[in-house]
């Protein structure tokens, strides 16, 4: 299984904006168990919030996980889920 950081670039790389995942409510950079393959091989459609892009993909493919997902600017994007 791939490790943290590592699957976390590639997911970056294909949906084209960075994040990081969240264990017990921080950041982390690594854990034990890594994430299993991301399972998707093209980018979601641009008009996809980052509310859907979570819920259809990250929550999907890492139920026991959580992320935050940045801006090129580094800021986070806000979640709004109405």
């Amino acid at each position: 299984m791939a490790t943290l950081r590592t699957r976390v670039r590639e997911i970056a790389n294909l949906e084209g904006f960075d994040l990081q995942v969240v264990m017990y409510g921080e950041c982390v950079d690594e854990c034990a168990d890594g994430l299993p393959p991301y399972g998707f091989d093209r980018r979601l459609r641009g008009t996809a919030t980052v509310a859907e892009w979570k819920a259809l993909r990250f929550e999907r493919s890492y139920p026991a996980r959580a992320c935050k997902v940045f801006y090129g600017d580094g800021t986070e994007a806000e979640v709004d889920a109405t």
